[in-house]
């Protein structure tokens, strides 16, 4: 009798598992003239690596696409509306294609670039509130992806030549697997990422796809291998870092959220250079404690914090005075290292350039 009651769970918690899915959506620009191929490679990533989610989880796959001519925001939302979810399911939704965001909006995550008309940019959606559209289906765990620039409007995502590193997955591998459920079997939740942080642009090649996109893809193959503990914000950190080993993408920087059960949220959404550290910097430069040879060392560190050819307005005490080359602005806190009390880099009257990363123009303040 036992046996039999134990046969019967055992066949009920199977059909449970069996039931579940794993709901992929993909939306890609595949008739851009600029990124229709680099898109086209991007399905076959993240086709890919669902198969191999859905094989690991052992759970049904629901891949839809839509991509081409039918690649409008009412196609998006009649997708997103017949979603029908159960509690233990899984939704991952990914977009491959241009995007761009506005100087009034709050929101650090960009717009998708589905209509480029004038006339219909008002439907474009942006990427968190997609994100939150496919929250309120209830599934257990919802990633949500955008793989697109995140400048202002008047630039869209641009082609490189330099051919990232393209490397398989192994369909067989017990630690790929052993990731896979680590990440999309055991977590509830949501995540939500974006390739680039605003003003920045993303970079795809035509042979091999976007580079976010495939640093994403090896990150998750490698670190299964000799990491079984990963976890998505240890994935996304590697992910950035992959990202930033080739020439063309050296200085972007993605953006996610992270919000799962049973652990602290992880939010990295600001793109502004570090102020504090740049202020740091700068008064290090001054402060004559300093042996003579840290301080000359520190004059090669510019590069980190201003972009060559950024200008800089030079307050002295309350007074604006020169505006000058940042290179002999450095020279000059060096030179006068005795004199200056302390260095003040005052933000409101500065702009950071377009890699979201450094300084382009710079207001200074120096205390004598």
């Amino acid at each position: 009798m036992k046996k039999g009651i134990l046969l019967l769970l055992g066949m009920f918690f199977q059909q449970a598992i069996q039931a579940q899915t794993l709901h992929a959506l993909f939306v890609a620009d595949t008739k851009d003239p600029l990124l229709s191929t680099a898109c086209q490679r991007d399905l076959e990533v993240m086709h890919r690596q669902c198969t191999q989610i859905a094989s690991a989880l052992r759970v049904r796959l629901n891949e839809q696409t839509l991509s081409g001519d039918a690649l409008n925001r009412s196609n998006l939302n009649r997708l997103i509306d017949s979603l029908k979810v159960e509690p233990h399911d899984v939704i991952f939704f990914y977009y491959s294609g241009h995007g761009y965001n506005e100087s009034k909006r709050s929101d650090a995550f960009p717009l998708l670039y589905l209509h480029k008309e004038a006339a219909e940019r008002s439907q474009n959606p942006s990427l968190k509130a997609l994100h939150t559209a496919l929250k309120s289906k209830k599934a257990r765990l919802c990633v949500s992806f955008g793989d697109c620039c995140n400048n202002l409007s008047n630039n869209t995502r641009g082609m490189v030549g330099r051919k990232p590193l393209i490397r398989g997955l192994t369909l067989t591998n017990d630690s790929l697997n052993a990731a896979y459920r680590k990440l999309f079997g055991e977590a509830s939740g949501d995540v939500l990422i974006a390739s680039s942080q605003p003003p920045q642009t993303s970079c795809a090649h035509a042979d091999s796809g976007s580079y976010y996109t495939r640093a994403f893809d090896e990150a998750l193959e490698l670190a299964s291998r000799y990491n079984r503990s990963i976890s998505w914000q240890a994935l996304l950190k590697d992910t950035q870092g992959r990202l930033n080993q080739h020439v063309a993408t050296r200085d972007r920087k993605s953006i996610y959220e992270i919000h799962l059960s049973g652990q602290p949220s992880a939010v990295v959404t600001d793109p502004k250079p570090d102020f504090q550290r740049i202020n740091q910097y700068l008064n290090a430069l001054t402060d004559v404690q300093r042996p003579e040879a840290e301080r000359y060392a520190l004059l090669t560190q510019v590069k980190e914090y201003f972009t060559k050819k950024a200008r800089i307005d030079i307050y002295v005490n309350t007074t604006l005075g020169e505006v000058q080359p940042i290179e002999q602005v450095i020279q000059r806190l060096y030179l006068n290292a005795g004199k200056i009390q302390r260095i003040n880099l005052i933000e409101r009257l500065s702009t950071v350039s377009a890699d979201g990363v450094h300084y382009e123009r710079a207001a200074l303040q120096e205390i004598w």
